[in-house]
């Protein structure tokens, strides 16, 4: 990734520094960045710094007023900046991020309502089918078919996916693999927001995830290199970058020769998970828990047990995102061949037992010379002479055991 420029940030100091180390301790060195440049604007609008901000604050007599007045000040520097051609999305966030300063340092600010737009939709881009990610997956080397298969079946935002700790994941692709579970959900907490989520590994993504973790730790020890803490990790200690991954994404559309619609990014996972979810009749609520979406605090008092609901449901979804066995409609799926397979393992291991059986009951029901009567007289009606049969002449019939006269028995009646 290229290496961003310095920039001179001059209406920022040590509040700023400090509370973006402290309100978001996990934030990479890019994020970081984006809030002091975000704070930067906004005081820099302002023209006053940060220390100076504050002290407005502290100075004020009345607190609501002055998060009132501010409030004005922040819409201000909104509609500034819109009619400068910076994107609603990109506003939105430098705003929200100026209330975030001033609920952590200041208070909480009023904000008038119906001034700042709602989030735009990001139009332009494609829109992945089951179809085409089931290309991708056919066409992804060890690694990429791990990334693939498992930001479908759990829809995090690249920054989420893309420092997933391996401890985690790894115990966790063990567990359903021992155990023999299809569907392994977990709860996890996005670093970022603190949202929570009620996540699943698909059949898929197992499998793919152990291939991973064994191809590189293989690699990694030919390297002399530790395994890493990270399940994505790069060349060195750290983990994938988030333009990485969105590269990862936009090669395998490339190989599988992907007719696109729009640009390609990471988050059309996301996307793609989201509309599957609620295509296979997943509610607004059980979709936003499913991959980390905020849902607030009044609603979510009334949901109990949510993530017990989409744990029961998410194999329901599978259908719609599973990757292998799709493409082509003719070939029978690995896992339907593997139960299949087990089916007539067990009826085979069942035929074996009763014959077993019936050949016990046969030796002590029935007499051993009655069955060498039987064979002579099939042999007599039928004019088949021992030679054609290879058997011993008739006094060697005695001494054959039950089991080898009747397979004899069973030849006689073939030949017939």
């Amino acid at each position: 990734m290229a290496k961003r420029k310095t920039k001179e940030w001059n209406f920022i100091g040590k509040i700023t520094e400090n509370w973006v180390r402290e309100a978001y301790p996990s934030a990479t060195v890019v994020d970081s960045w984006k809030y002091k440049d975000r704070m930067n604007n906004f005081l820099e609008y302002l023209g006053m710094t940060d220390i100076e901000f504050v002290e407005t604050y502290k100075r004020s007599e009345d607190k609501h007023e002055w998060a009132r007045k501010i409030g004005f000040k922040v819409v201000a520097f909104y509609n500034d900046r819109i009619s400068k051609g910076y994107a609603t999305n990109t506003v939105r966030a430098e705003v929200s991020t100026v209330r975030a300063f001033c609920r952590d340092n200041c208070t909480t600010l009023i904000v008038p309502r119906k001034k700042i737009a709602k989030a735009k939709r990001a139009i332009g881009e494609h829109e992945f089918t089951r179809e085409e990610l089931a290309k991708m997956f056919y066409v992804a080397d060890v690694r990429d078919k791990a990334i693939l298969s498992s930001a479908v079946s759990l829809g995090y935002s690249v920054e989420d996916f893309s420092e997933l700790p391996r401890d985690l994941i790894e115990s966790l692709v063990n567990k359903a693999l021992i155990e023999k579970i299809d569907f392994i959900g977990f709860d996890y907490e996005r670093k970022k927001t603190g949202v929570e989520s009620r996540s699943h590994l698909t059949p898929e993504s197992k499998d793919s995830l152990k291939a991973w973790f064994e191809y590189i730790d293989k690699k990694r020890a030919s390297e002399g290199k530790p395994k890493s803490e990270w399940v994505w990790c790069n060349g060195n200690s750290g983990y994938l970058s988030p333009q990485a991954l969105n590269d990862v994404v936009k090669n395998l559309v490339a190989k599988a020769n992907i007719t696109t619609t729009g640009k390609i990014r990471f988050h059309l996972l996301r996307k793609f998970l989201m509309n599957a979810l609620h295509d296979c009749g997943f509610s607004d609520w059980e979709v936003k828990r499913a991959i980390g979406k905020e849902i607030p605090t009044t609603d979510s008092t009334y949901l109990q047990g949510l993530s017990r609901k989409v744990t029961e449901k998410f194999p329901q979804a599978y259908e719609y995102i599973r990757l292998s066995g799709y493409a082509n409609r003719n070939t029978t799926r690995i896992e339907d061949m593997e139960t299949k397979i087990r089916q007539l393992e067990t009826i085979t291991e069942h035929l074996t037992q009763r014959n077993l059986a019936l050949e016990q009951i046969l030796q002590y029901a029935i007499p051993k010379e009655r069955i060498i009567e039987a064979i002579n007289q099939i042999m007599v009606k039928q004019r088949i002479g021992k030679e054609e049969l290879r058997v011993p002449i008739s006094e060697d019939l005695e001494g054959l055991s039950v089991q080898e006269l009747i397979e004899l028995l069973v030849k006689l009646q073939q030949q017939a």
